[in-house]
């Protein structure tokens, strides 16, 4: 079934220091039952799939066998962290499904989890729904792969569909640049300041101090745009200010709705958010296996919520000084040098400095990533969906996806912290913001 040498996958691959950060968000979500840290990305096709034609693909991949086979050796003090190829022969498990309601996915593939003691980190699922259509599944722990790292695994599964050659040195991480302690120590102080700086007390969050998680239960939201509304959007961005793409103005729309949100039930305040900032270089082909991304940070005090303009311009002066002072190449080197300390000693840490708010709510942006993605494994594809990691608290995350020119918001969220009525709010507000007239 494999047509890839075996020989050829490491035997060790070590975390990267925002792999590690993933590792206590999974302590993090265990801590709270809130569901494990766990990533699905949908596919939805207008003809039903070939179950033998897409299982002999994905075992055909040896990515996908490496995630597999493998099993975590924590770090200590001397030693860092990595990934250890098992060799036990494990291959993926597509499983079939059929749904009577057009378009669902079964709550069997959305309730179930996978751990860091998985005896595989990616699993797959095929739904066949009564038209004729049919959706294809990925899950897999966040540790293990970005929002980049997964567009470059559906490349990587479309080389494979039509026969082309694989580069297995693209695929996992290459060698570190090793740090001296002192610059480690130096560094640490720094981005320690500007952290507490940045998300010092009081913050408002969308999730109250005291929120306790109860459910363990994910619930999922996706608001959709036409083309024609989401080229007003683009628009909207740039008159508002957002002159590097949308991803400022849809910050600021969330940040507005929150804030409305927040003003209902007595509680708004200034709202602090961490963005993911991808940190491999321009047009890079890999890795794929492994986090990349950094982080900007970002303060919007309530009286920059009055508009959506001022939102925008206070987001652009942060994110043009963060840049300029390199503070994400500084963070990823944080991340990096707590690598060297025990898991709960750095649940703590986190805990403590931000005294546990990790943020107001979530978001992140796939930008264009899968814009273009129109078809996998050979076969047309009509529209993708991401599921995200519930992070409790805040327990509310936006994930901004665009697919064939069309924007797609997926929301998930704890019925804890989100009322149906609040959610309903939060749509209507969503499509009243973004591609209003301004």
């Amino acid at each position: 079934m494999n047509s890839f040498n075996k020989a050829d996958l490491p035997g060790k691959v070590i975390l990267s220091g925002a792999d590690c950060f993933h590792l206590v968000l999974d302590k993090h979500a265990e801590k709270h039952g809130a569901g494990g840290n766990v990533m699905r990305k949908i596919f939805y096709f207008d003809k039903a799939l070939s179950f033998e034609k897409i299982d002999h693909i994905l075992k055909s991949s040896p990515v996908i066998y490496w995630l597999c086979n493998i099993t975590l050796v924590h770090g200590n003090l001397f030693k860092l962290p990595y990934w250890k190829y098992t060799g036990k022969g494990n291959e993926i498990i597509l499983t079939e499904h059929h749904s009577a309601i057009e378009n669902e996915i079964p709550g069997s593939i959305l309730t179930r989890d996978i751990t860091i003691r998985s005896e595989r980190f990616i699993e797959a699922d095929l739904v066949y729904y009564p038209s004729g259509s049919c959706a294809f599944i990925v899950s897999w722990n966040h540790i293990l792969l970005d929002a980049k790292g997964t567009t470059l695994l559906f490349e990587h599964l479309n080389r494979l569909s039509s026969g082309m050659p694989q580069n297995m040195n693209t695929f996992f991480p290459g060698p570190e640049k090793k740090t001296g302690i002192i610059t480690y120590i130096r560094n640490m102080y720094r981005v320690k300041k500007f952290v507490q700086t940045s998300a010092r007390p009081p913050v408002s969050s969308v999730a109250s101090p005291m929120q306790k998680h109860t459910g363990g239960s994910t619930c999922t939201k996706v608001i959709s745009f036409s083309v024609a509304e989401t080229k007003k959007i683009n628009e909207n961005a740039f008159r508002s200010g957002s002159r590097f793409g949308p991803a400022l103005y849809l910050i600021a729309g969330c940040s507005h709705v929150i804030h409305f949100l927040n003003r209902q039930r007595n509680t708004a305040g200034d709202l602090w958010l961490p963005v993911p900032y991808d940190g491999r270089l321009r047009g890079a082909a890999g890795p794929l296996i492994s986090n990349c991304v950094s982080f900007l940070f970002y303060r919007i005090p309530k009286t920059e919520l009055e508009n959506v303009a001022q939102t925008v311009s206070c987001l652009s002066k942060q994110m043009t000084a963060q840049i300029r002072d390199g503070i994400p190449k500084h963070y990823t080197m944080f991340l990096d040098m707590m690598r060297h300390v025990p898991l709960w000693l750095y649940y703590f840490l986190i805990s403590r400095t931000n005294r546990g708010v990790f943020a107001s709510f979530l978001f992140t942006s796939t930008g264009d990533n899968f814009n273009e993605l129109r078809s996998l494994f050979g076969e047309p594809v009509r529209n993708i969906n991401m599921i995200p990691a519930l992070t409790f608290p805040p327990g509310l995350t936006f994930v901004f996806l665009k697919h064939d020119d069309a924007l797609h918001i997926n929301i998930a969220y704890s019925p804890d912290v989100v009322s149906n009525n609040e959610l309903h709010l939060i749509e209507q507000k969503i499509k009243e913001i973004l591609p209003g007239n301004y």
